[in-house]
């Protein structure tokens, strides 16, 4: 299989503090780039996988220049039918992000998917073999969930995303089952995306927005609550 294409981007987390979800919103709408909602809202599920020493959280945990995350993400109910699954490889590069998607066959998740049939899944995908290698040196080890809305610039140049309800489960169990983990998260998330040749319209748009800046990894935010295992 040929590798998918990489597109690389710029991405800048903002964290509205105490601003509920209406002042946010209504100063996304007075914002002088115009930023509008593009895309429906939807819920989106993220199945991490780490190596069993959790080497990808220690690399963003300790500021590795070059970073890579793997995961497995679908949209709509956590469980039940799991009808367009797509594996994610993110990789980053200073401060520059670059993602490819891999779409993986369909699966049900009714409470417990168990991590050996999981794997067994992914194995038989068309996926590249550097892909595929990696993979096999990894497990599932978190979930999370969350509400995202989608907003992009008058221009094009800039898309915002917010968001809401952040869940966090334990998937590190063998029987796959999920457990909620216990994380005190911020109620709201604002990431700012951009191609690297717009940085400086982005600059500008982020003093406009009057939120602070953030390093705010869901993953590594996740990991840090999960019990021992």
């Amino acid at each position: 299989m040929s590798e998918a294409p990489l597109t690389l981007r710029c991405e800048r987390k903002y964290l509205p503090g105490p601003a509920d979800l209406e002042t946010v919103l209504a100063r996304l709408h007075r914002h002088p780039a115009l930023f509008r909602e593009v895309y429906p809202p939807r819920a989106i599920n993220n199945l991490y996988f780490d190596t069993p020493e959790l080497r990808n959280y220690r690399e963003h945990v300790q500021g590795c220049a070059h970073r890579f995350k793997l995961r497995l993400r679908w949209y709509g109910p956590l469980r039940g039918e799991i009808a367009q699954p797509v594996l994610e490889c993110k990789v980053k590069h200073g401060q520059v992000s670059g993602k490819q998607a891999f779409p993986v066959p369909a699966f049900t998740h009714n409470g417990a998917l168990p991590r050996a049939e999981l794997l067994a899944r992914l194995a038989a995908a068309p996926l590249p073999e550097p892909l595929r290698w990696r993979l096999a040196g990894m497990q599932p080890v978190l979930v999370n969930r969350y509400h995202r809305r989608y907003f992009a610039s008058a221009d094009g140049h800039l898309r915002l995303t917010l968001d809401t309800g952040l869940e966090f489960f334990d998937a590190r169990s063998a029987a796959g089952v999920l457990r909620p983990a216990p994380v005190v998260a911020p109620r709201l998330i604002l990431e700012l995306k951009y191609a690297p040749e717009f940085a400086a319209e982005a600059a500008e748009a982020a003093g406009h927005l009057g939120f602070r800046f953030a390093r705010c990894s869901k993953y590594v935010l996740g990991v840090e609550h999960l019990p021992a295992a």
